[in-house]
């Protein structure tokens, strides 16, 4: 083959190369960007959720019922009060509550990703996925101390004195794991699809795509 030919035959090869991978990318990126489709509005005793742009069925504030804590993000609208924690999922159309015990929101910590809704008090950790539409639900050990709770778009954790636990879009239940005596939580770090926590001994890992925490001792 004559030089110029090999080379004309090489630059066919790379464009065709690129313009198949140009279009993979878009689409990934596509698929990161997702528009928030739940606006919350709090009027005359009411939650009112506007889901695309209309108005759904809102949640009636009991007598002396406060509202604490609200955010919408992709999917997802969720709203903390004393005594209830509402989540509504744009694929469902509809808000579903789980009632607190009267001190449970006292000290409870909620978080909200475009995916997953969770919220930890002193007594349980709870999960909610968009897609499902139900609450998961894992209790917590009396007088653990909460050191972190956080959703990102795959997964979602709750860190306490005693135990990680984590909540993926894959995921049924709550991924649990222990921390051994007098071993302390000494750093975390939450992205969209990973949780790691290093703690006094070791470093402990959870992927969007596990079934189980991995370990790395030091």
């Amino acid at each position: 083959m004559k030089p110029l030919t090999c080379l004309t035959s090489i630059l066919v090869c790379l464009v065709f190369l690129w313009g198949s991978a140009a279009p993979a990318t878009a689409n990934s990126y596509v698929e990161e960007e997702i528009e928030d489709l739940i606006d919350l509005v709090e009027a005359d005793g009411e939650i009112i959720a506007l889901v695309k742009g209309k108005k759904t069925r809102s949640i009636r504030l009991r007598s002396r019922e406060e509202v604490l804590w609200r955010d919408s993000r992709g999917y997802l609208g969720a709203v903390l009060t004393n005594s209830r924690f509402c989540v509504i999922s744009a694929l469902s159309n509809s808000w579903k509550t789980i009632a607190l015990r009267s001190d449970e929101s006292e000290y409870a910590v909620a978080s909200l990703s475009q995916n997953i809704a969770l919220l930890a008090t002193g007594y349980r950790a709870l999960g909610f996925k968009s897609r499902s539409g139900r609450f998961i639900e894992a209790r917590l050990p009396i007088d653990d101390e909460l050191v972190l709770a956080e959703a990102e778009k795959k997964i979602a954790v709750v860190i306490t004195s005693s135990r990680a636990l984590g909540l993926t879009l894959k995921s049924s239940s709550f991924i649990q794991t222990s921390l051994r005596l007098r071993e302390s939580v000494e750093d975390v770090r939450v992205t969209s699809s990973k949780a790691t926590v290093q703690t006094s001994d070791r470093l402990l890992s959870l992927g969007a795509r596990s079934g189980v925490w991995s370990e790395h001792r030091f």
